[in-house]
């Protein structure tokens, strides 16, 4: 059995001191250190999914109630109630393995599918802190909106194109 907690020692230490640059068309930037974030296109990338899989096989559901990309994580629910306890499942199971659910990065879509629904949903909270509530976010390059319309996304693909 892989030990968690040792492996992410090795993984910060790897990390540790870093320093890059950046080569543009005019010549390369002065080194600067990166202090936090995983370095884009590491190697190391596919091994931490991999451990992340691993660490949360046991609080995973089925898609569409779960589903996991790199470092994205969408949790669906039929109920405000369901999704706290779906985050607060995730945030237990990750910081008791020495990872932590980014509350900065975490965002609440809530889809109205009816007009019966009374108006805004509920706050969505983890540890109490309010999670940010969105109408619209980007998910594998599709704009999802809380409408169930794709206007903004053909918008920007017209945009783009």
């Amino acid at each position: 059995m892989i030990e968690y907690p040792e492996n992410i020692r090795v993984i910060k230490d790897m990390y540790d001191g870093v320093r890059t640059r950046v080569r543009t068309l005019v010549g390369d930037t002065k080194d600067f250190s990166i202090d936090i974030g995983l370095h884009e296109g590491s190697a190391l990338s596919p091994f931490l999914f991999t451990v992340v899989m691993e660490l949360t096989k046991e609080i995973q559901d089925e898609v569409p109630w779960c589903m996991l990309f790199a470092d994205d994580i969408v949790l669906i629910h039929e109920t405000r109630n369901g999704v706290n306890t779906k985050l607060e499942r995730w945030r237990d199971t990750l910081d008791a393995r020495g990872f932590r659910l980014s509350r900065s990065k975490t965002r609440y879509l809530h889809f109205h599918f009816s007009a019966s629904e009374g108006g805004i949903a509920n706050e969505v909270a983890i540890e109490g802190a309010v999670i940010l509530r969105v109408e619209s976010l980007r998910y594998l390059g599709s704009i999802i909106q809380d409408n169930g319309e794709i206007d903004e996304e053909i918008n920007q693909r017209i945009m783009i194109g």
